[in-house]
């Protein structure tokens, strides 16, 4: 019984930092849209960090800190207010709504895959697996999670050049490296309103690095521009599948990417999350880690003043 007391508190003290942190993140990504006047787009990675982030903060504490905390310093009574019981029952919910997300979105993936594939192929760019779609399917995307292929269609095969063909699949390929798929199943997994924003923001940064990583040199900014324009003038024919990644999409604007690239230049790429981000979390891991103890009774006094 004490064990289930303490798994409530921690389902109930989840949801309340899950909540006010994705809140505040919302609200403060929303003003900073507004705010902004320059509309370079900010890092992909740096995103998707900041969309995870209260996620995985909230589980670390829960798992780390609150259940910890409740095992050394609670009372054996019960004395657990119904609040507890509603806000542990409404983090039951989000993760379960966050698990049928996720597998409805792998289910509809892995069936519009299936339509489409007639044969498959080997590429010989990278060593990525292709797949030969059939007629109706997307042009060009990147489909998968686990062991993502770049699957193309005769829409692209009978539209575009060698060249294009292959800068946008270079395009496809910088999805894999950048594990794009999974990030939007972590998404998917994570539900919460008001994040929208900041997930379409995630998106076209997205599209834009993958752009990045495909171009090389002037030309190929050129080809992918034009297989850009081609494709797009079929695009509305097609649904993208929520765990793929197509080189023309809904999530991306058409225009600034190729504004974009027909103003390419040797050097110019997306700002990349850089080396202090990761040596920041590790300095304030290590520095909490020190200081452990601290740590739980802060964490106790915080679980009893929010959680009733």
């Amino acid at each position: 019984m004490f064990v289930a007391r303490g798994v409530v508190v921690s389902l109930a003290f989840f949801a309340v930092t899950y909540a006010t942190l994705s809140c505040l993140l919302g609200s403060a990504w929303r003003v900073m849209q507004r705010m902004r006047r320059n509309k370079a787009v900010s890092s992909p990675g740096l995103i998707f960090g900041l969309r995870i982030f209260p996620f995985a903060l909230s589980t670390l504490v829960a798992v780390f800190f609150t259940f910890p905390s409740f095992w050394l310093m609670e009372r054996r009574s019960l004395d657990e207010d119904k609040t507890t019981f509603f806000l542990a029952a409404c983090t039951l919910v989000l993760l379960g709504v966050g698990i049928v997300r996720s597998l409805r979105a792998t289910r509809l993936t892995s069936r519009a895959v299936t339509q489409w594939l007639s044969t498959s192929s080997g590429a010989t760019e990278a060593n990525a697996a292709t797949l030969s779609a059939a007629k109706g399917a997307p042009a060009l995307m990147l489909v998968g999670v686990c062991r993502p292929k770049v699957m193309f269609s005769d829409g692209a095969t009978a539209v575009l050049s060698a060249n294009e063909l292959r800068v946008a699949i270079r395009h496809e390929l910088g999805h894999r490296r950048s594990l794009d798929n999974l990030k939007k199943l972590l998404i998917n997994a994570t539900p919460f309103p008001g994040l929208s924003g900041l997930e379409r923001s995630w998106r076209e940064a997205a599209e834009l690095a993958a752009d990045d990583s495909a171009v090389e040199s002037r030309q190929d900014a050129l080809d992918l521009a034009t297989a850009l324009i081609k494709l797009s003038r079929s695009a509305n024919q097609w649904t993208e599948p929520e765990l793929a990644s197509g080189l023309v999409c809904s999530s991306s604007a058409i225009t600034v990417r190729v504004q974009r690239l027909l103003e390419w230049r040797a050097g110019t790429r997306l700002q990349r999350t850089r080396p202090w981000a990761l040596l920041s979390v590790l300095i304030v891991g290590t520095a909490i880690a020190s200081n452990y103890g601290i740590a739980l009774v802060l964490t106790h006094r915080l679980t009893e003043l929010l959680v009733p």
